[in-house]
């Protein structure tokens, strides 16, 4: 990676943090229902949360943003990687190192005090752009032990654990040996995102080795583990609450309505049930 190459880095995370910071589940709940996620059960501003509060549609709506937030950063990383104007060439950006900033940016957000989710949807965008195998096995797992266990801080927690184990399997990105210099990607289909270099770069020479793409995803699993610590000190003591697929939204069973202020109390997760919420009327 040459100078050029460095500031493109540079410039393409301190964009990718800016856009990591946007918060859809704040911003969801504050337009659409003047609420705020984070006076109510975990506090947490992430699509867990926004399931209890709004209902699974509006959870499943920022599960797909949050992710989009990192595939929109690499795009825009593209763009940066294509500038070539005399001797100013961007084309040795890394498209994965802002990848990891939008999840700095989406756990500690600018825009709302620096308070903001655990990651694990913003870390599925990056998989997926990544390596589409490691983004299936995290959704496969999660998926099994939800419904294993019934809590989501353990399958996610085992998920991001797991791919940032697996992703140290050469064969699994399509090459025999772990490399360094990005070469051995050049032509790898599974590491998909990585051929936006060729178009690019013209003489084809500077591609993210599968050594920092993967370095970038242990870091993303670790950032997302530490911000489940609560979790997992909740997991310990046995207090850690389930997830109930069939349980209505706070809006939906009338504990909350639009509009509501920070409710008056948010009952302790004290039990293995998902804590009630009472709310100022």
């Amino acid at each position: 990676m040459d100078i050029f190459g460095i500031i493109g880095t540079i410039i393409g995370s301190i964009i990718a943090y800016l856009i990591g910071s946007f918060s859809w589940s704040i911003l969801i709940s504050k337009l659409m229902y003047k609420v705020d996620v984070r006076d109510y059960y975990s506090k947490n501003a992430g699509a867990t949360n926004t399931t209890r509060v709004l209902g699974k549609k509006w959870g499943l709506a920022v599960t797909f943003l949050d992710m989009g937030k990192v595939i929109v950063t690499m795009f825009i990383v593209f763009g940066i990687s294509c500038i070539n104007i005399n001797d100013v060439n961007f084309e040795a950006t890394s498209y994965y190192i802002p990848a990891f900033f939008v999840l700095i940016g989406h756990c500690y957000p600018i825009y709302y005090r620096f308070k903001g989710g655990k990651t694990v949807a913003s870390f599925g965008g990056l998989l997926l752009m990544a390596n589409p195998y490691l983004f299936l096995i995290a959704a496969g797992t999660w998926w099994i032990t939800i419904f294993i266990w019934k809590r989501v801080s353990v399958s996610s927690i085992l998920a991001v654990f797991l791919v940032a184990c697996l992703c140290w399997i050469p064969q699994i990105s399509g090459i025999n040996v772990i490399n360094f210099d990005g070469s051995l990607l050049a032509d790898s289909k599974i590491i998909w995102f990585n051929q936006f270099h060729h178009l690019a770069n013209n003489y084809n020479n500077y591609y993210d080795s599968l050594a920092l793409i993967n370095i970038v995803i242990v870091l993303g699993a670790i950032l997302s583990i530490a911000r489940h610590h609560q979790n997992i000190a909740r997991l310990l003591k046995g207090t850690e609450p389930t997830f109930d697929f069939k349980k209505k939204s706070s809006l939906a069973s009338g504990e909350i309505s639009r509009g509501d202020k920070k409710p008056k109390k948010v009952a302790n997760q004290t039990n293995n049930k998902e804590p009630e919420i009472v709310s100022k009327k």
